[in-house]
């Protein structure tokens, strides 16, 4: 059976939906980082510590869990908006435990796997708020 060419630019995506895409994709890739992070931390650091380790592990399940309803289109974009609030919580989260502590712990210095946190969590902040974003203003333009 042959596809007529005007079927075939209609599956086909523009140059902004496929930089939209790009941007979800990266920001799942963002979210896998933060998820590992936190993994990790749950691992060799913050296991013992009451509230802070299961908040952890509650983190990467919520980026893994986000990860896959960016692989459908039907949920990308709750999926990415589940992503945001996941990466901004755990930032508020980090802010909080170099203050006054959180949940009796309080964070000192800035080591490594701190800075993995912070960089992947801002990136799917970022990515992922303007392909909100950028998705809005393709389905405008469509007049959807």
């Amino acid at each position: 059976m042959a596809i007529s060419a005007p079927a075939l630019l209609r599956r086909s995506t523009t140059g902004t939906e496929a930089i939209v895409d790009a941007a979800y994709v990266l920001g799942a890739l963002m979210l896998a980082g933060e998820a590992a992070v936190h993994i990790h931390q749950y691992a060799r650091f913050v296991h013992g510590v009451r509230w802070l380790g299961p908040l952890f592990l509650a983190n990467a399940a919520a980026s893994v869990a986000a990860i896959a309803g960016l692989a459908y289109r039907r949920t990308r974009q709750f999926a990415a908006f589940a992503g945001v609030v996941t990466s901004v919580a755990a930032l508020g989260s980090l802010v909080v435990s170099y203050g006054r502590g959180l949940f009796g712990y309080q964070e000192a210095g800035f080591r490594t796997p701190v800075e993995l946190a912070v960089i992947t969590e801002v990136g799917a902040v970022i990515l992922l708020s303007a392909a909100l974003a950028a998705t809005a203003a393709v389905h405008e333009g469509r007049g959807n």
